[in-house]
């Protein structure tokens, strides 16, 4: 006799045919502009190849994206992968099958056919010979990183700042202070992918512990629809009684990963964290997922005077980062896994190696829209589901302190306090908005534990 279902399984999972969703849209519209930029990032590269094999290559790597945006074009269905080496290749042709082998690009579940399309392209690729580690998002990063480069200078001076008020000695006074520190460093990295650092609060010490202070980190707070950053602070701010390892699951490169490692560099140098291990993707992904090369392109980025000439702080900032990596600090880790179609909810029984070392780590944190997706296995939940109970094997009594930072630009929300929270935003932002304009967030944390409640 079969077990009782599991409330995981009850819930749909977003379709890319779902009207008025998100997923529909992406595929309909995004999709097929993402690869036609593909396409023109490949042409712009072989036009300067001196290689002509090289070159020759192109035209076939073109010709098979352009087949791709075809496809999408047509709607046509979504055909079995090549293998190139790599084992995931069967899990998508398998799931491709239990699916009846008639998806649609739009007929589809988003997650899966969003993650088939970039495992599609990789298989393009890694079938090359000149092209094989090429990152096809590359050009796209580096230009968005440079047009940042305001915001990083503000961000690195207002780093240097928040060092020197976070390591100060540990009365009641400054233990507020050091809290709403974090609040306001947790918040750089929750919005880190948009350049627009106006929740920067740049105040000093003082003016942090006053009521002006608050009120502008409470106002900073007002779109965090399910915020968990007391819980957060009450767990790290506790003593350490052993070397405190946090993982960092990346999300976007250039701007974001910038934030990202400021964060970072802020939890070690705050004494809040020992260790920090970033986790990155195999290959590009998702446009601008974080990649291995992507750590060093950053530091190129940052020592470069011509996107830099303002170097003040940026020339104290760089070194301390730098520094961490190169002690071990800060180190990078891959697995196949974050590159699967999989949701997180079968991280335990598929990859159960990374599952349990993120048991062995102090809190995993989860940036970005992509990770949170597979947390909560695109499901549209109840908004008022509680996070524990839609991450699955991930919450209760995984023994994992699961941390999601995430501005809310798809279809999956949980997490919000009440029902009555819930219709406040619909009508505050009609018709899903707040779970898609990127203007709303979740700071969502599961301790891992049997416990009721979030």
């Amino acid at each position: 006799m079969p077990g009782p279902v599991s409330l995981a399984e009850q819930v749909k999972e977003v379709w890319t045919s779902d009207e008025g969703s998100m997923a529909k849209d992406t595929a309909s519209n995004r999709w097929p502009k993402i690869v036609q930029g593909m396409v023109d990032d490949v042409a712009e590269t072989a036009a300067t190849a001196v290689d002509r094999p090289q070159q020759e290559e192109a035209l076939s790597i073109q010709a098979a994206l352009k087949e791709i945006k075809d496809d999408m074009l047509q709607n046509r269905v979504l055909r079995p992968l090549p293998s190139d080496g790599r084992d995931d290749i069967d899990g998508y042709n398998e799931r491709l099958e239990q699916l009846g082998g008639k998806c649609t690009w739009l007929a589809c579940p988003w997650l899966f056919g969003e993650c088939y399309l970039y495992r599609r392209v990789q298989t393009i690729f890694a079938l090359t010979h000149h092209w094989r580690d090429y990152d096809i998002f590359k050009r796209q990063k580096d230009s968005t990183f440079a047009k940042s480069c305001k915001a990083v200078e503000e961000l690195s001076a207002r780093y240097m700042q928040v060092i020197a008020n976070s390591t100060l000695p540990g009365d009641a006074t400054n233990e507020e202070a050091r809290k709403l520190l974090f609040v306001e460093m947790t918040e750089v990295a929750l919005w880190g992918n948009a350049t627009d650092l106006s929740l920067l609060s740049n105040l000093s010490l003082d003016q942090i512990q006053s009521l002006q202070g608050r009120e502008a980190i409470a106002k900073s707070q007002r779109n965090i629809v399910d915020n968990d950053t007391d819980a957060v602070w009450q767990y790290l701010s506790s003593p350490l009684r052993f070397n405190r390892r946090i993982d960092i699951v990346l999300d976007n490169a250039g701007f974001e990963f910038f934030t990202d490692v400021i964060y970072a560099a802020y939890l070690l140098e705050s004494g809040l964290a020992s260790v920090i291990v970033f986790h990155v993707k195999d290959f590009p992904w998702f446009v601008s997922d974080v990649i291995a090369a992507d750590v060093e392109s950053l530091f190129q980025h940052l020592e470069s005077a011509s996107i830099f000439p303002n170097r003040s702080f940026i020339d104290q900032v760089v070194p301390r980062l730098r520094a961490h990596f190169d002690s071990g600090a800060m180190s990078i880790k891959q697995h196949s896994f974050w590159t699967t179609a999989y949701s997180f909810h079968q991280m335990k029984a598929l990859a159960p190696g990374l599952f349990k070392s993120l048991q062995v780590s102090s809190m995993v944190i989860f940036k970005g829209d992509l990770n949170y997706r597979k947390l909560t296995k695109d499901g549209l939940w109840p908004h008022t589901t509680p996070f524990k109970d839609a991450i699955g094997s991930m919450g209760a009594e995984s023994g994992i302190k699961v941390l999601a930072l995430r501005t809310n630009k798809s279809d999956t929300c949980v997490g919000v306090e009440s029902q009555e929270r819930v219709d406040a935003l619909n009508e505050e932002a009609p018709h899903g908005v707040w779970i898609r304009n990127g203007k709303y967030a979740v700071v969502s944390f599961s301790d891992g534990e049997k416990t009721d409640g979030k």
